[in-house]
């Protein structure tokens, strides 16, 4: 029996071709929560980001697993944090002063990046956001980090500096977040499930990107989308349609879930 469904957004819930939640994706959540299934999204995106985004307006989650897993909540408050160790993020903005690259800095409570260019801008309207705002990266050395997002190309990640306490997750071939060896969307929900009490043995995942291989490990059931990368396809139990052609429901149809 499913107890929880975890889903990434962008890609997954969001259509990036028309910006918006497919209907069939509506009625699936509401239909979950009629069934006392618990419902969470497990994102890259920070909170902050999520309250901004008029194409989720209406739907209501039970808790967010946010920053890929590194910032974890419901609506009574905090259930799991993991930071960046200051020493990893030293060294990369130690290298930034020397390689100068578009890079955002997230905090519990806020975003910024130090400078914009067409590359930030091309990778912005990709996923239909807003510019980041503009800040000053040295604030990383003195307070805590839960992850770093680089516009830089894949081929070019060759250059950064060795960090022990850090790994690439991948949401665009543009951009990659900077998260917590030890972190990452699996760690996150492992300890969402810890909290409520529910075996991985009754859970689903839907998603669609490389930083969602980890989270299928996590969970009973994983369903890649259609339109899902080559990686998300081959970690996943099973794949469905793609977003815009009713995959989630389609899906949560196929396993009898509804």
């Amino acid at each position: 029996m499913v107890k929880a469904v975890f889903f990434d957004i962008d890609g997954t819930l969001l259509s990036h071709r028309t910006n918006s939640v497919p209907d069939s994706a509506r009625r699936a959540l509401a239909q979950l929560r009629e069934k006392g299934i618990l419902t969470f999204i497990a994102t890259g995106r920070h909170i902050s980001m999520l309250q901004q985004m008029q194409p989720l307006e209406g739907l209501r989650f039970d808790g967010i697993v946010s920053l890929n897993g590194q910032y974890c909540c419901n609506g009574d408050g905090l259930i799991y944090h993991c930071p960046i160790d200051p020493a990893d993020i030293a060294i990369l903005l130690d290298f930034l002063k020397e390689n100068p690259h578009p890079c955002i800095l997230v905090e519990e409570d806020r975003m910024y990046i130090n400078f914009h260019n067409d590359h930030v801008a091309e990778v912005q309207t990709a996923i239909h956001s807003d510019m980041p705002e503009l800040g000053d990266l040295n604030r990383g050395y003195t307070h805590p980090i839960y992850q770093a997002i680089l516009y830089m190309q894949e081929s070019d990640l060759h250059q950064l500096p060795e960090m022990p306490g850090i790994r690439l997750t991948f949401w665009n071939m543009g951009g990659a977040d900077l998260i917590p060896a030890t972190g990452g969307k699996a760690a996150g929900i492992a300890k969402v499930l810890e909290h409520y009490g529910i075996d991985k043995s009754e859970t689903m995942a839907f998603g669609d990107g490389q930083n969602d291989v980890d989270m299928f490990s996590a969970v009973g059931t994983a369903v890649a989308m259609g339109n899902a990368c080559r990686e998300a396809k081959e970690a996943a139990h099973y794949i469905t349609d793609p977003v815009d052609e009713d995959g989630i429901y389609n899906a949560l149809k196929h396993f009898g879930v509804l």
